[in-house]
């Protein structure tokens, strides 16, 4: 056993050592690639940005991994455009009707974003956290029931309220690795499949609202619409109070693509991603106007997709202003519960339990190397 170890620690001492003589003949303008001997100092080190050969290359040579070691911070400001954020659940108990009720949240207003990111030539690590800049929220929040059990399509009840938003934020991490020079792509071309977790937190709530109800239930009524007798009621203040929480693991690839070098030192770049992964989600509302103190949960699990594409301009390798646009679909199951507590009631069900989200955001952003 004690000698297979040594010839093992010798092994690794002959392969370190060929490691820094290969290394000590190189030439100082040479850009490392990354080896699991030089990671230590890939984190913590800092190199200058790499000359003008080393970015470009010549037409039809190969990759290299001459992409510059530094930090990159990044800031963006996003516009959520026809966005929502919503949830439904069917009856337990006969007809079982599906949907019961639904609500849907918009989700349209600006956010900030702030990335930074470790760059290095063969693999990248960055962590990006958003929040809202405005509360106001483009859209009305929608409350849909479906409760008359002879006609179990007959939208019974149906209100509209503005909504806004409370403290929301959200937090991205992700790590890629750089096979472009495996694949023998040409020079400006990237290729990185890479692994992310998304978290996504979101407080609503709704206010000055307006209700339409039919209290008379009957086979005359026609379906998916409000007729007969209908019921106007206003809704002052706020009714509902949401929280919701979204946690996304996805795996992906993203890539880039040099398409014009107008001058010697600046270059328009595209970019793009597509990512795939499982997403769990966990949403409370706390009705504040029911008897009681009556509040509505659900635990749900899916999956989500998430595509990105943009335009960038880089100057001088350093800076970098562009335009973007991405979308996340999130579409989970689970289980919901209705909790009030005064009134002795503790219910638990599945049956037609959904929770999704669908968020298309405009981006503008601006980054510096360093």
């Amino acid at each position: 056993m004690n000698k297979g170890l040594m010839i093992v620690l010798a092994a690794v001492l002959v392969i370190c050592g060929s490691s820094a003589i290969v290394w000590a003949g190189e030439k100082q303008s040479d850009v490392e690639k990354t080896t699991w001997g030089s990671i230590i100092s890939d984190v913590v080190g800092h190199y200058p940005l790499p000359q003008e050969e080393y970015v470009n290359g010549s037409p039809g040579t190969k990759t290299k991994l001459s992409q510059p070691k530094n930090w990159l911070f990044d800031i963006t400001m996003r516009r959520y455009i026809e966005s929502h954020t919503s949830y439904q659940f069917g009856n337990p108990d006969a007809p079982h009707q599906k949907p019961l009720s639904r609500l849907e949240w918009p989700l349209n207003t600006w956010w900030l974003d702030m990335e930074l990111r470790r760059t290095c030539p063969r693999w990248s690590a960055g962590g990006r956290a958003s929040f809202n800049v405005a509360r106001d929220v483009v859209g009305r929040m929608q409350d849909t029931d479906w409760e008359n059990p002879e006609n179990t399509s007959m939208m019974t009840t149906y209100s509209e309220s503005y909504a806004r938003m409370r403290q929301n934020y959200s937090f991205r991490g992700d790590v890629d690795v750089n096979i472009s020079d495996w694949l023998g792509l040409p020079a400006g071309f990237e290729i990185r499949p890479l692994f992310a977790f998304l978290y996504q937190h979101f407080t609503l709530y709704d206010y000055d609202g307006t209700q339409w109800s039919v209290g008379n239930y009957g086979h005359d009524n026609q379906s998916f619409g409000i007729d007969g007798e209908t019921d106007v009621t206003e809704l002052p203040d706020v009714w509902i109070s949401f929280k919701q929480d979204y946690y996304m693991y996805m795996i992906g690839l993203r890539g880039s693509c040099d398409v014009l070098k107008p001058t010697r030192d600046i270059k328009i770049r595209a970019r793009g991603e597509a990512d795939w992964g499982p997403a769990v989600g966990y949403n409370e509302d706390h009705h504040l106007r029911r008897e009681g103190n009556m509040f509505i949960r659900e635990k749900t699990a899916g999956n989500a997709l998430y595509f990105m594409l943009g335009v960038d301009m880089v100057f001088w390798n350093t800076l970098t202003v562009g335009f973007t646009m991405d979308y996340l679909w999130i579409r989970t199951l689970g289980i919901h519960k209705w909790i009030n507590e005064p009134l002795g009631v503790n219910q638990c069900w599945s049956d037609g339990v959904k929770v999704w989200s669908d968020q298309t955001s405009l981006m503008m952003h601006a980054s510096y190397a360093f």
